[in-house]
């Protein structure tokens, strides 16, 4: 009896960690949809490249974001809807209509391809501030609209 008590204690804690345990009817709550429409495309050509952060150094890094996607535009818009946990996040989007992966610039770093963040943020020379784009998902759903420019 000893043997199956540790023994049922071990399965118990390898399938609900530390404050991770659920019941029956109980559903897991750190997590959320988010909603994303993004309007403003001229055209279905390419891809939306979409760039989810989760923190301020995240958002202004170069590298590799939290959660990146190439979303197909469909009728000049985007609508995906990506399971992310509860947080604080910015998005960051362009169209890249030669998929090239790249957003494609003209003289002096000027975008040539239309792009946008969440909360339709806008920088004066440059992407516009982390605070500026960020919002909090808090409930199960939270849906943002971004139109890109």
């Amino acid at each position: 009896m000893k043997h199956f008590l540790i023994t049922f204690a071990l399965i118990t804690m390898m399938i609900f960690p530390a404050g991770q345990s659920t019941f029956a009817g109980q559903a897991k709550t750190n997590t959320a949809s988010l909603v994303i429409h993004i309007t403003g495309f001229d055209n279905t050509d390419g891809q939306a490249k979409v760039a989810l952060v989760n923190s301020q150094k995240n958002y202004e890094s170069d590298g590799a974001p939290y959660m990146g996607f190439n979303f197909k535009i469909i009728n000049n818009e985007v609508l995906q809807t990506v399971n992310v946990p509860k947080g604080e996040y910015a998005v960051k989007v362009y169209h890249d209509e030669n998929t090239n992966d790249e957003m494609d610039t003209l003289m002096f770093g000027i975008p040539s391809e239309k792009y946008g963040f969440s909360n339709n943020a806008r920088g004066t020379f440059g992407p516009p501030a982390f605070d500026d784009a960020k919002f909090k998902v808090e409930s199960a759903e939270h849906k943002i609209s971004i139109k890109i420019e």
